[in-house]
């Protein structure tokens, strides 16, 4: 939990704050509240992926595999999204240039 923390604490003002940086300031309050909204939004819909990925194995066999099925997902969702970054950073560079 404390390794979890640390990790949450840590990434999420980024996104939180460069999403917020456009905003003027009387807009501030609810452009936070719609990040923190689609950042819990993806969360839950993270949780009912795995959830559905995983099922209900029957068996410790079944478990194994199902928990290995979720891994997967978890892994290809991971490096969906860092590439997605990297084009966007390489984008947002090239545009600045």
């Amino acid at each position: 939990m404390v390794i979890t923390g640390i990790g949450v604490g840590s990434a999420l003002p980024t996104p939180v704050g460069a999403a917020a940086e456009a905003l003027p300031p009387t807009r501030f309050a609810t452009g936070s509240a719609v990040t923190t909204m689609a950042r819990r939004t993806g969360a839950v819909l993270g949780v009912a992926l795995v959830v559905t990925l995983l099922g209900a194995p029957d068996g410790p066999a079944e478990a194994l595999g199902a928990f290995r099925h979720g891994w997967w997902a978890a892994a290809a969702t991971a490096v969906l999204a860092a590439a997605t970054a990297l084009a966007l950073h390489r984008r947002g560079t090239a545009a600045r240039t």
